[in-house]
């Protein structure tokens, strides 16, 4: 599944594919490109 999130650090938003259902959940801890580094992200849709 693809899901749209966002990071709560730098603001930046981008797809993401994940291979399991993660609706319930308000946000998720996945590396992010722009910071370099493994941030929080919270999830805005299915794509």
């Amino acid at each position: 599944m693809t899901w749209i999130v966002k990071c709560e650090k730098c603001g930046n938003v981008r797809e993401v594919y994940v291979s399991y259902n993660i609706k319930d959940l308000k946000r998720i801890y996945i590396y992010c490109p722009k910071c370099r580094e493994n941030t929080f992200h919270v999830i805005i849709k299915r794509q």
